[in-house]
């Protein structure tokens, strides 16, 4: 039987009394709920959602409680269960706080293991900076539970690693991509599913199959590495497992053709190494 799971990625929906993020024309609220509702009358039936990352732009508290209760309501709509993981544009302590109710913890992980896969769900912030980093904990976690079980595996996280539709974008990626790549060789995972970059691509690592979705709310075309364009858009990702298989599909709903906002990347490369661990000595500590 094919379990199917919808990605959804980048909604970054606005804090109360901001204005949307990148110059939106179209609030990201209606469009996530474009999102929804496409599932919804389309009748993909996902056994499971997943919502990788930059769910609020740099809100609240209370903006992550009002977008918990979105999420309920669709969560009984649809008769799936949603995911969620955080992305850079997220703030740890109001995901805490707002959506989980919960006593703050500076990473935010799971598992979720059903009959025949393992989902594992990452923490890539790297406090307030735009690029992903895994701490060492997380690391040793993945790799003992990747060991305890023989069931094939996925991976769901923000940052991507580095692989050929990025070799330009180093300073905005997983930094320590190397990393997982030594945890994962040899493991039972399967894929690697991810966002941030607002453009869709796929590519393979060791092996191993990386997607990277578009987001629900805005398109960023990197074609230029040292100036980046970005329209409204909106689209999402079907995930297919039947057996050890995996297959994908992509559903753009909207894709604009108008700037709505541009910005200059000085350098592309990967961050100094030293601002990377100092950032997460801050949050670790």
């Amino acid at each position: 039987m094919t379990y199917k799971i919808v990605q959804i990625t980048d909604t970054p929906l606005t804090p109360a009394g901001a204005e949307p993020a990148n110059n939106q024309q179209v609030d990201p609220a209606d469009k996530l709920q474009a999102v929804f509702d496409d599932i919804y009358t389309t009748n993909v039936a996902p056994d499971l959602i997943v919502i990788t990352g930059d769910l609020i732009h740099e809100g609240h508290a209370e903006d992550y409680q009002r977008f918990h209760d979105v999420l309920m309501a669709q969560q009984e709509r649809l008769k799936a269960p949603i995911k969620v993981i955080l992305g850079n544009h997220d703030r740890t302590k109001a995901f805490y706080e707002g959506y989980l109710k919960r006593p703050y913890q500076s990473r935010y992980y799971d598992k979720l293991a059903t009959a025949g896969w393992d989902f594992y769900f990452l923490d890539t912030t790297c406090g307030n900076l735009e690029p992903g980093y895994l701490d060492q904990d997380q690391l040793t976690w993945l790799q003992t539970n990747l060991k305890q079980s023989a069931k094939p595996a996925l991976l769901f996280m923000h940052h991507p690693l580095a692989g050929p539709p990025l070799r330009n974008m180093a300073y905005s990626i997983l930094q320590n991509g190397d990393d997982l790549a030594k945890v994962i060789q040899g493991s039972t995972v399967k894929a690697i599913f991810s966002g941030h970059v607002h453009f869709a691509n796929m590519y393979q690592v060791g092996g191993i199959l990386n997607v990277v979705a578009d987001s629900t709310a805005y398109h960023i075309n990197c074609t230029n590495p040292h100036q980046h364009f970005v329209a409204d858009a909106t689209a999402y990702n079907v995930i297919y497992l039947d057996n050890q298989a995996v297959g994908v599909e992509q559903r753009p709903l909207r894709l604009g053709t108008k700037t709505i906002n541009a910005f200059k990347i000085p350098n592309t490369d990967f961050w100094d190494p030293k601002l990377i661990v100092n950032e997460m000595n801050q949050v670790l500590s």
